[in-house]
């Protein structure tokens, strides 16, 4: 129903005839189609998600893709999720995907393995296969942890400037301590 309703708001937010393949192929660049195209979803995360896989089924590289999405306004994750999954249904290695996606301009590495595993699970791609790709790719193990256990750790924080919502970049000193668990006194 989903794919349903995303197809039916890129219609109706691209001209009837227009579509990005149709338009690459009169000559448009990659950068204006896409720009055009996510400008006409306003604002639908559905629609841009489609515009996006529709770029990368025409042929326009995933890296390239995803930098013009984002140039255009789609989030980061929304950008590359959309974009390896597209490019996973299409047939492309795991290793090309996190390629393509580890050179995305200003995407932290987490980010960037977080989304494309949101692509992975939503294209039916292993997910492990996702994650040997990024350790083979040089992702910090401290950055693979993060992503697998949806936490933070200070190491990783450090390197990328993200902190807690305080902006402590990992610092724990303000976390409540843990309480031991209480035990009933024998009767």
């Amino acid at each position: 129903m989903r794919k349903l309703m995303t197809g039916i708001l890129l219609a109706a937010a691209l001209p009837a005839s227009a579509s990005i393949t149709s338009e690459l192929n009169g000559g448009a660049t990659a950068s204006t189609v896409i720009a055009d195209a996510i400008s006409a979803c306003g604002g639908s995360a559905s629609c841009q998600e489609l515009a996006i896989a529709e770029a990368v089924t025409a042929g326009i590289d995933v890296a390239t893709a995803i930098n013009l999405a984002i140039t255009a306004g789609v989030p980061a994750k929304n950008a590359i999720a959309a974009g390896s999954e597209a490019a996973f249904k299409a047939g492309v290695s795991t290793d090309a995907v996190m390629t393509a996606v580890l050179s995305v301009e200003g995407v932290s590495q987490v980010d960037a393995v977080s989304a494309v595993l949101t692509g992975a699970n939503n294209s039916g791609t292993d997910a492990d296969a996702v994650i040997l790709s990024a350790t083979n790719q040089g992702v910090s193990q401290d950055a693979i942890t993060t992503i697998v256990t949806g936490g933070t750790n200070n190491q990783n924080n450090a390197e990328t400037g993200a902190g807690s919502k305080d902006g402590d970049k990992g610092d724990k000193s303000q976390e409540a301590p843990v309480q031991p668990v209480p035990t009933s006194p024998a009767t």
